[in-house]
């Protein structure tokens, strides 16, 4: 798969909004929500086509992504404190 850069020009209020849905959806960067969404259209359109749609054999949806980025910062935050009290002692 070729990586491209692409310059898009949008209203500021659609790029907060995409931000804030980054962040809300544990992205790292508002070009991760945005391909996301791209991918959850072209999904809906396909089926309203009448296309049958395979799923990615790697993709998760949306609220695994989530829960599974909710254990990582939490056991990410237990590991933090661990080291910080070892420091401690």
């Amino acid at each position: 798969m070729v990586d491209s850069i692409v310059s898009v020009r949008m209203p500021s209020s659609l790029v907060q909004r995409l931000k804030q849905l980054s962040k809300d959806n544990h992205f790292l960067d508002v070009s991760e929500e945005i391909r996301s969404i791209v991918k959850s259209k072209i999904r809906t359109y396909r089926q309203q086509a009448g296309e049958p749609v395979t799923e990615e054999p790697h993709a998760k949806k949306k609220e695994d992504f989530k829960t599974e980025n909710v254990v990582k910062e939490e056991l990410v935050k237990r590991l933090k404190q661990m080291i910080k009290e070892l420091e401690h002692d």
